[in-house]
């Protein structure tokens, strides 16, 4: 074999798992050098005979020319982009830790050029390339996250992160002045720009080095609903599956206008400890989290374990008690008696004298001496009565197990204060009270619930005998399974992993069974031959940012027939839609951090968007027997079978389907040929037009390419939202809809009031 096609077998070879997403937390990411050595050698001096040496040149190259030449032609710096995060995935032991801090700090110079360009030359197109910027630096992060121990390239991270949110930095230029953040004037690139970059910042704080969680890469929420959690409290009835009257036990705030907290008081099953308890669930633009917290006055390991005793008696003494001997107080030392008196001595008259000669002054006295006298008597009776009678000991009050725990956490985390100064401010309290009784609050919740913090997307997959050109047919392919290759179902099997629709939490290729997690009590349904068409299972894939589901259908559908869903996800997702995306309510978005704290822009009438916030983007997989037969291919009747909820009635053009072909050829080697709408953005990468693959670098470069096609055509749209933007301006439609007007007395008031 030529030795330039060695590299190409570890590229191939190194591509990200999909068997299993274990591997993104295997050794060789968390196994890092404990320090960035420097290097003092060219890359491109390094011979081309291991893929380590590949892959240090390729970083280099592309981040060179990306930031020199690359950087005002669109469609190349996409693909330059997209080569970069290829090669983040990829692990390469003894790989240079210094070269990909390298690399990460090239792409946050691109960033730093590009958003420091003149104002003629910020276009929508520049965004572009600075949003794919800020995702590509996002892969890097996640594939390394050893990065972030190192401090400067954490610092140049933050700093580009802090740049692309508020438009500048607050240390600028050696000599000048560090900027505070309410001395800034904010103003970000581009409002695409800001969501990119928080985005980023979100990936550092909470994805970089923990994903995937305990809940698996199906999601990055937490799974626990106000359903489960109420399941392991003593009250809640075990078989008990009423959302309405488990929202019931919850307090509902929102706090800075975008994050919802949901408060419940009573401990889970804690009786056995009983602690003051307060149980969170924080749903806000990135998803769901749930958390519980105690109130301890000492931690776990020293409280050990406490007896409550309910008569507990007097300790011991140490010793006895020494009996007190009388003595008779004296004033003077005895030495005064001894002392002879002189006139002086006598020149203060006695009391006794004083007493005699003064009237007024002795009826006081005697006046005094009664009241003494009678004082005298009732202490003595009382000491008599007291000697007669048994003193009882002081007994500990019993254990307290209701606790007012919800206005403890806002209290003591900053969301609640009696000061009156934030009252005084331009945007009003920033904690607020929400009326969880209305008859819409569940609904609203649910749907807020459906809505995921990560991109999704859905990969058809046809299997096309040769000669084939009925779309009832090449459907109909995969219900026989001798009829197809055997090579196919080893690709298919090498995109991503089986997943059971009813039990799975992330996407699954339409909106009605995405993102719900299935009760213990609901079983999936088994068959002989297991389809992925959605009905029972599909394959998956998933990252920290993305989710795709590759659906193989079975049955061929006419046009007129849609997929079961409630009604609550077509209706209330196009209603909803239109009322908080319009091309006019986005040029008013303010260009400020305080867009949280900002209202739903109000509905329009008469306007209907013509794209979905989440750009439902067509992308097929084709795999041919005959490669001509792609000049016949029925797509628009196999468009038919690509229904995910998210067309909201619109009809796909024929011309805007992304194709992928894949034919088999003699040699084992799969040809591709790509077909696509021609655009500004032009089709992705890492597959190109005439390309000649092998079978085991096939299923991981069609992910990635189908991936990239999406995210491409996300970037190409005027009215996409990305999805923690969409969360948030579901959170500020709730607040509109349930707020309770409430003045600072009343809402005090409200926590203390018991629920």
């Amino acid at each position: 074999m030529p030795s330039n096609l060695v590299p190409n077998k570890f590229i191939f070879d190194n591509t990200s798992d999909t068997a299993s997403m274990a591997s993104m937390a295997s050794s060789d990411r968390s196994t890092t050098p404990d320090q960035f050595g420097s290097t003092d050698y060219d890359p491109l001096l390094l011979p081309l005979d291991s893929a380590h040496a590949l892959f240090v040149r390729a970083t280099y190259l592309v981040c060179h020319r990306l930031i020199s030449s690359w950087k005002t032609d669109l469609n190349v710096s996409l693909a330059a982009l997209e080569l970069l995060s290829g090669l983040a995935r990829i692990h390469i032991k003894g790989s240079d830790a210094m070269e990909c801090k390298r690399a990460v700090k090239w792409l946050c110079d691109y960033i730093v050029y590009q958003c420091s360009r003149p104002p003629p030359s910020h276009s929508k197109d520049l965004h572009s390339t600075i949003v794919a910027a800020f995702q590509c630096c996002s892969v890097w992060l996640l594939e390394h996250p050893y990065l972030l121990r190192d401090k400067d390239c954490l610092t140049t991270v933050l700093e580009v992160a802090e740049l692309g949110v508020s438009g500048t930095k607050s240390v600028g230029k050696p000599g000048e002045p560090i900027k505070m953040k309410e001395q800034k004037e904010l103003k970000p690139a581009s409002m695409r720009v800001r969501d990119a970059a928080e985005n980023l910042l979100t990936c550092i704080l909470e994805q970089v080095s923990y994903f995937p969680s305990e809940c698996g890469p199906e999601s990055i929420s937490s799974l626990l609903d106000e359903v489960s959690l109420l399941k392991h409290c003593n009250s809640w009835p075990t078989n008990c599956n009423d959302q309405s009257a488990a929202v019931e036990r919850f307090r509902y705030f929102v706090t800075e206008g975008s994050v919802m907290l949901a408060l419940l008081e009573e401990p889970l099953g804690n009786d056995q400890d009983p602690q003051p308890t307060v149980t969170l669930l924080i749903r806000g633009p990135f998803g769901r989290h749930a958390w519980t917290m105690q109130l301890r006055h000492l931690p776990r390991h020293r409280s050990g374990t406490k007896y409550h005793a309910h008569n507990a008696c007097r300790p011991v003494v140490m010793q006895d008690t020494p009996i007190r001997a009388q003595v008779k107080q004296k004033y003077f030392p005895d030495s005064v008696d001894r002392v002879n008196q002189c006139k002086v001595d006598q020149s203060i008259p006695s009391l006794e004298s004083v007493l005699s000669n003064d009237e007024t002054i002795s009826n006081e006295t005697d006046l005094l001496a009664q009241l003494m006298g009678r004082q005298i008597a009732v202490e003595s009776n009382i000491a008599q009565v007291q000697s007669s009678t048994v003193l009882q000991e002081c007994t500990p009050p019993p254990v307290c197990h209701d606790f007012q725990t919800a206005r403890l956490f806002l209290s003591h985390f900053g969301l609640l204060s009696l000061d009156d100064s934030e009252d005084d401010s331009e945007n009003g309290p920033t904690l607020s009270a929400l009326d969880s009784s209305a008859t819409e609050f569940c609904k609203d919740l649910t749907f807020l619930d459906n809505m995921s913090p990560r991109t999704c997307d859905t990969i058809h997959i046809f299997y096309v005998r040769s000669q084939q050109s009925q779309a009832q047919d090449i459907v109909s392919n995969i219900l026989n399974e001798n009829s197809i290759s055997p090579y196919f179902s080893e690709f298919i099997h090498s995109l991503g992993w089986p997943v059971e629709v009813n039990k799975h939490p992330g996407w699954t290729g339409h909106t009605s069974t995405s993102w719900k997690v299935a009760s213990s009590t609901e079983q999936g349904t088994t068959q002989k031959q297991k389809l992925y068409d959605g009905s029972s299972h599909v394959l998956y894939w998933a990252d920290a940012c993305s989710e795709i589901a590759f659906v193989i259908p079975s049955q061929f559908k006419t046009s007129d027939s849609q997929m079961d869903q409630p009604s609550y996800t077509t209706s209330s997702l196009s209603s909803w839609s239109d009322r908080s995306w319009s091309d006019s309510s986005r040029d008013k978005r303010t260009l400020s951090l305080d867009l949280d704290k900002q209202p739903v822009p109000p509905k329009r009438s008469g306007h209907r968007s013509i794209l979905h916030p989440h750009t439902n983007t067509k992308i097929m997989v084709v795999w041919l027997e005959s490669f001509e037969d792609h000049l016949n291919l029925p797509i628009g009747d196999l468009l038919n079978c690509m229904n995910t909820g998210l067309e909201r009635g619109t009809v796909s053009k024929t011309s805007e389907v992304l194709v992928i072909y894949l034919h088999l050829l003699s040699t084992g080697l799969l040809r591709i040929h790509l077909q696509g709408p021609s655009g500004r953005v032009g089709l992705a990468s890492p597959l190109v037009e005439g390309m000649v693959v092998s079978r085991r670098a096939l299923g991981p470069l069609v992910r990635h390419t189908a991936l990239n096609m999406a995210r491409r055509r996300r970037l190409d749209s005027d009215s996409y939202q990305p999805p923690h933007v969409r969360r948030r301006l579901k959170v500020q439609e709730i607040v509109q809809k349930y707020k309770r007007e409430m003045s600072k007395p009343e809402l005090l008031t409200y926590l203390f009031s018991s629920t």
